[in-house]
């Protein structure tokens, strides 16, 4: 293969990248804002009180917060991608017990456990971003990173 080959090889696997940090990230963010609209349909399904739907959204947000400077420190010391990868893996273990929840504090805690997952996607994204690409191609992909942002809080209103 050539030299020009290999370049090409390598910048096709840049924009791979980039497409996989921002589904991640639009999975994490969505997340957020999606579960505001199937909120009374928890209610009625879960039988539950209005106390019992805050913590349908403090609990993802609570983790998060308190999770976020820890798991981008992690991510410095093991490794971006190593650590973007297990947020995912996190993530989509909460999104799973989440669907299987049958009561209200099973809910939450799965709540909590996507929290922990999207604290490590969504900083991680945009270093993975930041290291990846360089010059006028790093300006384009964190365009497309915040239009993905934009789109993913905004689409469920």
């Amino acid at each position: 293969m050539s030299v020009i080959g290999k370049e090409e090889k390598t910048a096709e696997k840049k924009w791979w990248a980039l497409v996989a940090v921002c589904l991640g990230l639009f999975m994490a963010l969505l997340d957020v804002t999606i579960v505001n609209v199937a909120l009374p349909a928890i209610q009625s399904e879960l039988q539950t009180d209005f106390t019992g739907l805050e913590w349908v959204l403090n609990a993802y947000t609570l983790v998060f917060a308190v999770a976020l400077v820890t798991t981008s420190r992690l991510g410095d010391i093991f490794g971006r991608k190593t650590l973007f990868v297990l947020g995912i893996a996190v993530f989509t273990i909460g999104s799973l017990l989440c669907g299987l929840s049958g009561d209200i504090t099973m809910l939450n805690f799965s709540r909590g456990i996507q929290g922990l997952g999207a604290s490590a996607m969504t900083p991680l994204s945009l270093a993975i971003i930041s290291a990846t690409f360089s010059g006028k191609q790093r300006g384009i992909a964190i365009g497309i990173w915040g239009g993905v942002s934009g789109l993913a809080t905004g689409i469920a209103r």
